[in-house]
């Protein structure tokens, strides 16, 4: 098989982003009426602190990291500057029709690490092809199924 590259980026977190945006907004409404019980007004502080940090990642990994490339070779991947063995693959995973997520599940592996969830910035239906095609002749299964991936 020849090298086949495509360019891919992170998946859209806008339900992470429109969630953590919500909680931020009940805990905040929590810590103005509950300023003078200290227990509960410095739990929601923190909550607001762990939010605000999941907040800032997942508009980061949504609207300011750069597209990369996923290349595919005869018997591995590479994403995200990570190579990937066949072998240590046990499922690749589809997730949507329209801007299908992709991620690819090592094993030992529960969750879909943030590395290894993309979607194809340019032509998708030559890319999840292309990637369809490099699964079957390495004996990797590819299912269209929904994942997790942390954050």
């Amino acid at each position: 098989m020849r090298e086949v590259k495509h360019l891919v980026k992170s998946p859209s977190r806008i339900g992470t982003i429109i969630g953590m945006i919500a909680i931020i907004c009940s805990q905040s409404i929590l810590v103005v009426r509950s300023w003078d019980q200290i227990s509960v007004y410095y739990a929601s502080l923190m909550v607001i602190l762990l939010c605000l940090v999941v907040l800032l990642l997942a508009l980061y990994r949504t609207f300011f990291k750069k597209p990369t490339e996923l290349c595919l070779s005869n018997d591995q991947l590479i994403l995200n500057g990570i190579l990937i063995n066949s072998g240590d693959i046990r499922v690749i995973m589809t997730k949507g029709y329209f801007k299908p997520v992709i991620g690819i599940l090592p094993h030992r592996r529960k969750i879909v690490p943030l590395d290894m969830a993309f979607r194809y910035s340019g032509d998708e239906d030559k890319g999840i092809t292309d990637l369809k095609n490099w699964a079957n002749m390495n004996n990797v299964k590819m299912v269209n199924k929904s994942f997790q991936t942390w954050i």
